[in-house]
């Protein structure tokens, strides 16, 4: 079954924003006139139902996105990571604390349209990776490398060689939360500092519990991570005011991230 919780990773300092994250968490930059926190809810709501739990990891400037949440989102709980500071798998490993079973993980910097969510629950897999193949990979972008069953082997921003790029967001379903869990657990005593939430995939490929994927190839996208993908994000909705809520199974105009 498809899970019915999302965990949000809100706990950022969006320093590759620079002047705009000063005083104010990335959660909550304006984009297109809303925090971005308030299309991560919008999207977890469409994604697992409305009468589903969200879960929203915050850190810096942790006041005010809970303040944030409670007035668009007080059905949704919020935890605080106090080691924000430190790589994101700190923020997944809080968020786990909130929930047991299975959950949708999402990044808040990107802006998901609807129609990632209807095509990605309705595909099977254990863990699913939302990926594309439709836009070119720069250095910052996460790559994921499969083995040739099409099973994950390895994500990381610095694979030389790769099949597909990853769109930030993973399903995982309640059969493999507890070897999710087991894995978090194992890398986070090996590398405590420097953990990141794609290091969790490669330690389930080698406990033969590995992900998939799920191809949104054909569908537009927003990552908002400094300041000119967030105009060029913006000058794109303003041309497809449509884009974020459209199904998957109407027409798209563009592939691929903004801003890439």
């Amino acid at each position: 079954m498809n899970p019915r919780q999302a965990i949000i990773l809100a706990a950022g300092l969006g320093s590759r924003l620079q002047a705009l994250t000063a005083s104010l968490p990335k959660a909550l930059i304006p984009f297109m006139g809303r925090p971005l926190l308030g299309y991560a809810i919008d999207f977890a709501r469409h994604a697992i139902g409305t009468d589903g739990r969200i879960v929203v990891v915050s850190g810096f400037c942790a006041d005010q996105v809970e303040r944030f949440v409670a007035d668009y989102a007080p059905e949704a709980q919020v935890v605080l990571n106090p080691d924000f500071r430190q790589a994101n798998l700190r923020s997944v490993a809080t968020g786990l604390t909130a929930l047991s079973g299975g959950f949708l993980l999402m990044n808040v910097d990107h802006v998901y349209p609807f129609a990632f969510g209807d095509r990605l629950m309705s595909a099977s897999g254990d863990v699913l990776l939302a990926v594309d193949r439709d836009r070119p990979l720069g250095g910052d972008d996460m790559k994921v490398a499969l083995d040739a069953d099409g099973s994950v082997r390895m994500m990381s921003k610095q694979l030389p060689i790769w099949d597909c790029g990853y769109i930030g967001m993973t399903k995982v379903t309640d059969g493999a939360s507890e070897a999710y869990r087991a894995a978090v657990g194992t890398v986070l005593a090996a590398r405590p500092d420097t953990a990141v939430a794609e290091d969790v995939i490669a330690e389930l490929y080698v406990r033969r519990h590995s992900a998939r994927t799920c191809d949104l190839s054909g569908i537009g996208w927003v990552e908002i991570d400094n300041g000119d993908e967030l105009v060029a994000g913006e000058r794109r909705l303003a041309e497809d005011p449509g884009l974020l809520t459209r199904g998957f199974d109407a027409g798209t105009q563009r592939a691929g991230a903004v801003g890439d």
